[in-house]
C-alpha cells in the first residue's frame, strides 16, 4: 500500500512498502506490484493539481455550471486509478465538459503518458501482442479494443 507522507505546492512523497519473501521471482513481482502502487498513488496526486473547485467557469460567451463529482476510472502506465471530477453543462444542456480531463490531457480516459506508450507499442506490435507486452512487463492488464481506440485517437490527432 502506498500513501502520501508529506505535500507541498510542488512535491509529494510517497511511502511504500514491499514484500521481500518466497523467490527472487515472488520478490521481483511484488517490487513490481509496489512500484505500480506508488505510480498510482503518485498519478493522483498530480491529478489532483488539475481539478477545478467546482464554481462556475466560462468558455467565451457560454457560462457553464457544475453538475456535481463525478468518479471515473483513468488508466496509467501504473495501472487504474478513480478520479472524481465536477464535470460542467450549460444551462441550455447539450456536451457535458470536464476541465480536468481537458487541463490534463486525458486521452480516452488515459493519461498522456499512457496513451503515448500504447501508441508507441501499437505502431510496432498488433493489439493482443501489446497486450501481452504490457501485462508482462508492467503488470498493466488492458483490453485490446482500448488498446486501439487510444492508438486511433493519438494517430489521428
Amino acid at each position: 500500500m502506498a500513501k502520501v507522507v508529506s505535500r507541498t505546492a510542488n512535491q509529494a512523497t510517497v511511502q511504500v512498502a514491499v514484500r521481500l519473501q518466497g523467490s527472487l521471482l515472488d520478490m521481483e513481482a511484488a517490487i513490481q506490484e509496489a512500484i505500480n502502487t506508488l505510480g498510482c498513488c503518485a498519478t493522483e496526486e498530480a491529478l489532483k493539481r488539475f481539478h477545478a473547485d467546482g464554481s462556475p467557469i466560462r468558455i467565451g460567451a457560454l457560462k457553464s455550471t457544475a453538475r456535481g463529482r463525478s468518479p471515473k476510472p483513468c488508466q496509467t502506465p501504473y495501472g487504474v486509478v478513480e478520479v472524481k471530477r465536477y464535470v460542467y453543462q450549460t444551462s441550455r444542456g447539450g456536451r457535458i465538459g470536464c476541465p480536468l480531463e481537458q487541463q490534463a490531457r486525458i486521452i480516452r480516459g488515459s493519461t498522456p503518458l499512457f496513451a503515448s506508450q500504447i501508441s508507441h507499442e501499437y505502431a510496432q506490435l498488433n493489439a493482443r501482442a501489446v497486450q501481452t507486452d504490457l501485462a508482462q512487463s508492467y503488470g498493466r492488464e488492458v483490453a485490446t479494443s482500448y488498446i486501439q481506440h487510444v492508438a486511433e485517437w493519438v494517430g489521428d490527432n
